[in-house]
C-alpha cells in the first residue's frame, strides 16, 4: 500500500511538473507573439513601405480616388492630396488632416449613399506612406521664371535651348529626351564635373540655385522645345536609395541619423527636385571631398536620383517625440476627456485609451479614427458636443500621454519621449 501511495504521488508530481512547464511555455510563446505584434506595428509606423504601389492600389480600391486626386489624377470633390507642400509636417500632418476633415467626409458619403470603406492597420500605413511620398513630388515649374534664370545666370553663354546658336553651343539643353523633372536633375548632376571645368576656364563662378529654380529651368527647356513634361506620378524606391547612399560613398560625409549635424534635418529640401538643387549647389565641394576620400565618381543611371531622393524623405517619416505632461493637457482642452475621462481611463460614454498593454503610434491613431470615428462623430452630435480639431504639433504629445502607464511608479505622470526611430545599419 505504501509503495502504491508513493507511486501515485510521484505520478501526480510528474503531471504537475509537465503542466507547469506547458503553462510556462505558453506564457513565453504569448510574450514572443506580443513582442512580434508590437514590432510589426512599429515597423509599419516608423519606416516607409518600399512598395508604394500597394498604397496607391489601396487608395484606388477603397474608393478614395473618387473624391481625391493625387498629383492631378483622381476626383476633384476633395483636395488634391499629393500637391507639393500639401503635407508640410509629414506623418503628423496627414493624421491630423484626416481627423479634422473626417466629419465632412462622413457627411458626404452618407448623403451620396457611398459605402463606408474599412481599412486595416497595414492598409492605413500603406496609404499614408503613399500620400506622404506623393506630396514630395514637385508641382509644374514656372517656364517664364526659368527663361529669366537661363539668361541672367549665364547659362546661355554655353548652352542654347534650340541648338541653333552653334557659336556658343557647348551642348544643346534638352537635346536628349529628358521628360521627367528628376531625369533632368540627374542629367545636371552627371554633367557637373565637365561644367565646373568649363566654368573655371571661363573665369565664371559656380551658379547656385534657389528653391524651385531647377524645376523652373526644366519647365522652360521643355516648353521651348515644345516637348510635354511627363509628371513623375510615382516616386522611387527608398531601399534602393539606401543602397546607393552607401555604395556611392554618400554615407562617408552625410549621416542618415537625425541627431547628427550632417543628418536629415540639415538637408532643407521639401520636394524631390530640391534634393537635386542641394546636390547641384554643393557639387564642387562634394567632388573635392570624394577625391579626398578616394571615392570614384560615377554617373547616376536609370531612376537612381529618384531613389536617392526617396531615401532622403524616408528618413523623415517617423512619429514625432512628445511630452506626456503636455499631451495630458492637450487631451483635456481639445475635448477628448469629455468622453474618455481626464486620464483617458474611460467612462460610461467612451472606452479607456490607456493601459492594458496598449501601444499607440500615428498609424494606429489614424486606423482607429477611420474604424470608429464615424460612430464617435454620431455620439458627439447626440451629446451636443463639437468635433475637436487637432494640430500636427499635438500628435507627439498625445502619443506620449496615451503610451504612458496609467499609474506611474512615482505616483505622477512623467515626461516621456517616444523612441520611434528605426535604426539604420550599414550593410
Amino acid at each position: 500500500m505504501l509503495g502504491t501511495s508513493l507511486q501515485t504521488d510521484s505520478q501526480r508530481r510528474y503531471v504537475i511538473f509537465w503542466l507547469a512547464l506547458a503553462v510556462a511555455a505558453l506564457a513565453v510563446l504569448g510574450g514572443v507573439l506580443a513582442i512580434q505584434d508590437r514590432s510589426n506595428l512599429l515597423r509599419w509606423s516608423v519606416f516607409l513601405s518600399t512598395d508604394l504601389e500597394q498604397g496607391r492600389t489601396v487608395f484606388r480600391e477603397k474608393g478614395c480616388i473618387r473624391c481625391h486626386s493625387v498629383n492631378g489624377v483622381g476626383g476633384n470633390i476633395g483636395p488634391d492630396l499629393g500637391e507639393a507642400g500639401a503635407n508640410p509636417s509629414g506623418l503628423p500632418f496627414l493624421v491630423t488632416a484626416m481627423w479634422n476633415h473626417a466629419p465632412h467626409m462622413w457627411a458626404y458619403m452618407r448623403a451620396e449613399g457611398v459605402s463606408y470603406p474599412t481599412l486595416s492597420y497595414e492598409e492605413t500605413a500603406q496609404v499614408v506612406a503613399y500620400l506622404y511620398m506623393a506630396s514630395r513630388m514637385d508641382a509644374e515649374g514656372d517656364a517664364q521664371h526659368g527663361r529669366l534664370l537661363f539668361t541672367t545666370d549665364r547659362c546661355i553663354r554655353c548652352h542654347s535651348v534650340t541648338g541653333k546658336d552653334a557659336k556658343r553651343l557647348m551642348q544643346p539643353v534638352g537635346a536628349d529626351p529628358i521628360q521627367t523633372p528628376m531625369a533632368w536633375a540627374q542629367t545636371m548632376w552627371n554633367n557637373a564635373a565637365p561644367m565646373e571645368e568649363a566654368l573655371q576656364k571661363a573665369g565664371l563662378p559656380w551658379p547656385k540655385l534657389a528653391t524651385s529654380d531647377l524645376n523652373d529651368l526644366f519647365a522652360y527647356v521643355r516648353e521651348s522645345g515644345q516637348d510635354p513634361v511627363v509628371s513623375q506620378q510615382f516616386p522611387g524606391d527608398s531601399e534602393r536609395g539606401w543602397q546607393l547612399f552607401q555604395s556611392r560613398g554618400c554615407i562617408d560625409c552625410h549621416s542618415p541619423r537625425e541627431d547628427s549635424p550632417s543628418g536629415p534635418e540639415s538637408w532643407p529640401a521639401s520636394t524631390f527636385m530640391e534634393v537635386g538643387e542641394l546636390m547641384w549647389n554643393d557639387a564642387p565641394g562634394m567632388s573635392q571631398a570624394m577625391q579626398e576620400h578616394g571615392v570614384a565618381s560615377a554617373p547616376l543611371t536609370g531612376e537612381e536620383m529618384t531613389d536617392l531622393a526617396a531615401f532622403v524623405f524616408a528618413l523623415r517619416y517617423f512619429d514625432p517625440p512628445g511630452s506626456a505632461i503636455v499631451g495630458r493637457s492637450d487631451f483635456s482642452w481639445r475635448g477628448c476627456s469629455r468622453c474618455h475621462g481626464q486620464d483617458a481611463q474611460g467612462t460610461a460614454v467612451a472606452p479607456a485609451l490607456r493601459g492594458h498593454g496598449r501601444n499607440y503610434n500615428s498609424i494606429s491613431l489614424a486606423t482607429a479614427l477611420w474604424s470608429h470615428g464615424h460612430k464617435m462623430f454620431q455620439r458627439s452630435q447626440s451629446l451636443g458636443l463639437g468635433w475637436p480639431t487637432l494640430e500636427a504639433s499635438d500628435v507627439g504629445d498625445l502619443l506620449a500621454f496615451l503610451n504612458t502607464p496609467t499609474k506611474a511608479r512615482t505616483g505622477k505622470v512623467e515626461g516621456y519621449l517616444l523612441p520611434f526611430r528605426r535604426p539604420i545599419l550599414r550593410h
